[in-house]
Formats: structure tokens, C-alpha cells, sequence
């Protein structure tokens, strides 16, 4: 029967999105005709495939949670809303520009991060989340096992990696040679965001060298957008504010 016959050559393709909706494609059939049905096959197989390819990349991405930037209130932030606006067009991937995300404890560092990493996953790029820490700690693993130069470049192959809580807490010093490797393999190449409360200047307590830290700076920064979500922790304002609240 034909219908066997192109159900087999689906599975022999691979094509799961319409094998999954083959049968209620036949059932249809009688109502319309083949070009349409044949259109229906392939939307089908065209949503399942999207769908697979953004699983796989969230799954490569290693985010913490899930953020929007739909819920992320901007009014009450110093935070320039063009350049948002800009970046959120995540056209600075294209370009290979870097993102610069600045402010104190608690300001909306991690969920704007988070966002942004969300908003390039609907638009098909591969991103790797870190926190400096574990991007440090992988670092010093790849040098121990002679693995370096592979990580770096499996590093190379994401289109975006994202840096969290940049300077928060102490890491092996022997790091900052690798790190300075790993932004000068990414430079031009790869999109970096660092969210950070520290300012450039004092970068060189994470690098430990002032002329590396001089450098990486200049590299980071010669093709770079600066969001600052200020200094007034909303975490902080929450709390007191429902400690206000009348029981």
C-alpha cells in the first residue's frame, strides 16, 4: 500500500516530525489534496526540528533558570533603554561585540544575563552560561588533564558566552593566564557578557597582573555595549517593603 511505502521512506529518512504526524495526515487526505497534504508533512517536520535544535541548545547552554526580559522592569534603573533596545536585537552577535553589565548586589545583574541568553536561544545561537568560578575551575581542570587548547576551542564553537557574578568570589590565582588565553581566542570571534559589581579598573584583582588586565580590558571593551542597572538592591526593597506590610 503506498501509504506503508511512505511511512517507510520517512523512517529511513529520519524524518520524525512527520512520521509523528503521518496518521492524522492520512485522515485528512480524503478531504484535501495531495500538495496540501505533502505541506502539512513538512511544516510538522519543520516544528519538530526547531523544536529538537532549541532543547539541544538550552541543554548546551547550562543556564540556572529560565528569565525573560518581558518581566525585567527597567523604570526605576539607570539603565540606558536604547541600548537594551539595541542589544536585544542580538545583532551584536553578528558583529562579535561584547556586552558589559555593571551594578551592585541585587540589582538585576543575573535576570538581565538570563534574558539575554534566553532571547538568543529563540533566535538559533549556541550560548554557554558560567559563572566565573566554574569557568575558572574548568579552566584549571582542562590545564591538569593537558586539555586546554580542545576546551578553548569547543569554547570557540558557541556564538555567545555569558560570564556571571564576575569578581564575586576569589578564584585560583594560576587562572589568569587562561583566562587571558581564552579572551584573546574569543576576541572578534566569540560574543562575551560579563555581568560584574566591579569596575574595570579593578579587574586586575581577578587577573592578578596589571598588564594582562590592561590588555584584556582593551580587547573586552573595543567593541562593547554598557548596561548599569545602578546601585539599589530590589531583593533588599522587597524585603523591607513586605516587612512594612500591615499583617
Amino acid at each position: 500500500m503506498i501509504y506503508d511505502d511512505i511511512k517507510m521512506q520517512l523512517q529511513n529518512l529520519k524524518f520524525k516530525g512527520m512520521l509523528q504526524s503521518f496518521s492524522d495526515a492520512v485522515a485528512l487526505q480524503k478531504e484535501q489534496q495531495w500538495p496540501q497534504l505533502f505541506l502539512h508533512l513538512l511544516k510538522n517536520e519543520e516544528s519538530y526540528r526547531k523544536t529538537r535544535s532549541f532543547m539541544y541548545r538550552l541543554d548546551l547552554a547550562k543556564l540556572p533558570q529560565i528569565k525573560s526580559l518581558d518581566n525585567f522592569e527597567v523604570k526605576n534603573l539607570p539603565i540606558n533603554k536604547k541600548t537594551l533596545a539595541n542589544v536585544s536585537t542580538m545583532k551584536f552577535i553578528e558583529d562579535h561585540h561584547n556586552v558589559f553589565i555593571i551594578g551592585e548586589s541585587g540589582t538585576g545583574k543575573t535576570h538581565l544575563t538570563i534574558g539575554l541568553a534566553n532571547l538568543a536561544l529563540q533566535k538559533n545561537y549556541r550560548i554557554r552560561f558560567y559563572k566565573l568560578v566554574e569557568l575558572a575551575r574548568d579552566l584549571i581542570t582542562a590545564q591538569t588533564h593537558n586539555h586546554t587548547t580542545a576546551f578553548m576551542a569547543r569554547l570557540q564553537r558557541f556564538n555567545l558566552i555569558l560570564i556571571d557574578e564576575f569578581g564575586y568570589l576569589q578564584i585560583d590565582p594560576n587562572t589568569g593566564p587562561l583566562l587571558f588565553e581564552l579572551f584573546s581566542n574569543l576576541y572578534e570571534k566569540v560574543s562575551v557578557i560579563i555581568a560584574t559589581h566591579l569596575a574595570f579598573d579593578e579587574w586586575v584583582d581577578i587577573f592578578g597582573n596589571m598588564k594582562i588586565t590592561k590588555i584584556i580590558v582593551d580587547r573586552f571593551t573595543h567593541h562593547c555595549s554598557v548596561l548599569e542597572t545602578g546601585k539599589i538592591s530590589w531583593r533588599l526593597k522587597e524585603g523591607k517593603n513586605k516587612k512594612q506590610t500591615p499583617t
